[in-house]
């Protein structure tokens, strides 16, 4: 989804610190990253060496391998392909005192059996710096590009008979953290985003290319025991390069209350409610009101089983211009099983209605799916993993099912230091 939406910043802010059965950290299984002060000789004391030992390596990659029902996620002639999948990732953070700066590369290449069209490739590269202030006062800089792909069955996808369609991305932004009063909170974050896409089998894709600009703020309230109340404006401009596409282009202003529950110190509850109304730069085109609304749930009902659910109501802008805005209704819930400390256990529903206010067009997604992952030990995983996916569309050639089972195996050095457990592949943007 390409505008920079906010509903999930509060909820998943106040959720983040809640630890779940599949997220929380299992120090036997959880290796180290690599300092690079372990590549210096001893007794190295130039700045050199110093520099070179404020840094960690953080390095993870995945293999997948599977098979999937339905590659091009057509309604007629489906095409079952054997696929592979991997996933390679490296973050390198210092470890200062004070400051931060972050560097992640991920790179994601996925290899399909029956047809070689659909092999893709994915490339981004993120940088993000964070500026201590004071305490808990603090300024961070992020900045990323992307070469990526559109999945088959998403709204820009343009069909089985054409190659996917791919983009490049180019976001930078800024957030000013301010904690230091222990009864008020406020969060200002700005970011510019703009994504082009390139030609597939010589076909022009540039009306879909445009830029948005977001801001967003949040001011939150303590009360001093289990609650936190907050109120988050979001202003979001979207704006296309092409002459065709510009009766698209619009503002929206989002406002929204809010509230998060800490249950019992290990489980949480948070929730929005709002309005937003976007004003189209095209006179012929009216100004759209909705009702927008989020909540998110982490509920630890035993130390080995964790429920997690959430759900959401915005308007949104399509990735198809011609398809203008979209108002999406969607929950997800999920269950994770600790049978023993080695193996997890993970079962996801989730749904979207997505209806398209400028076409006749409403579609209804359903995604089922189940996880087993074994912690070999603190470098190694492996995994399988089954999922069924519906799309039931008004638009015929829209509808599609598709079932992938995959076996994974993974290997990590991350992301434990000697202070604790770090997050090093998140830039910072919430």
């Amino acid at each position: 989804m390409l505008a920079l939406l906010s509903f999930a910043l509060p909820a998943a802010a106040q959720l983040a610190g809640k630890e779940s059965v599949q997220g929380r950290p299992r120090l036997d299984f959880q290796s180290y990253g690599l300092s690079l002060d372990m590549l210096t000789r001893p007794g190295d004391t130039s700045d050199t060496a110093r520099l070179g030992g404020s840094f960690d390596l953080f390095p993870r990659a995945t293999v997948d391998a599977g098979h999937d029902s339905n590659i091009l996620r057509t309604t007629d002639n489906e095409t079952g392909s054997g696929f592979t999948e991997v996933s390679a990732a490296a973050a390198l953070r210092s470890n200062w005192t004070n400051h931060e700066a972050l560097l992640i590369v991920n790179v994601d290449d996925r290899r399909v059996g029956e047809s070689s069209r659909e092999n893709t490739t994915d490339i981004s590269l993120g940088a993000a710096g964070r500026y201590d202030l004071d305490e808990e006062l603090f300024a961070r800089g992020f900045a990323e590009a992307k070469r990526g792909h559109i999945r088959r069955g998403d709204d820009a996808d343009p069909g089985a008979a054409f190659e996917p369609l791919t983009y490049n991305q180019y976001l930078v932004g800024a957030t000013y953290d301010d904690r230091q009063n222990d009864r008020i909170f406020s969060r200002v974050v700005g970011e510019v985003l703009h994504r082009d896409y390139n030609a597939t089998d010589g076909v022009n894709r540039d009306s879909l290319d445009r830029t948005s600009l977001n801001l967003r703020g949040l001011v939150g309230i303590s009360t001093g025991g289990e609650y936190d109340l907050f109120v988050s404006p979001s202003l979001l401009r979207e704006m296309f390069v092409e002459k065709v596409s510009q009766n698209q282009d619009s503002t929206r202003f989002t406002l929204s209350v809010g509230a998060a529950r800490d249950v019992t110190g290990v489980s949480a509850f948070s929730g929005r409610v709002g309005m937003s109304h976007r004003i189209f730069d095209e006179d012929s085109r009216s100004s759209q009101t909705d009702f927008v609304a989020s909540g998110a749930l982490l509920w630890n009902l035993t130390p080995v089983m964790t429920f997690t659910a959430g759900a959401q109501i915005e308007n949104q802008q399509s990735d198809d211009p011609t398809a203008g805005t979209k108002l999406t209704h969607g929950f997800n819930a999920g269950l994770d099983y600790d049978p023993f400390e080695q193996l997890i256990f993970n079962a996801y529903f989730s749904y979207a209605n997505e209806d398209f206010q400028q076409i006749e067009r409403e579609d209804d997604d359903y995604t089922v799916g189940l996880r087993a992952t074994y912690l070999i030990n603190e470098y190694f995983f492996a995994g399988l993993s089954l999922e069924h996916e519906v799309s039931d569309s008004t638009v015929a050639s829209r509808d599609f099912e598709a079932t992938t089972i995959a076996f994974r195996l993974g290997m990590k050095l991350c992301c434990r230091i000697d202070e604790g457990v770090v997050d090093p592949f998140n830039l910072g943007r919430l």
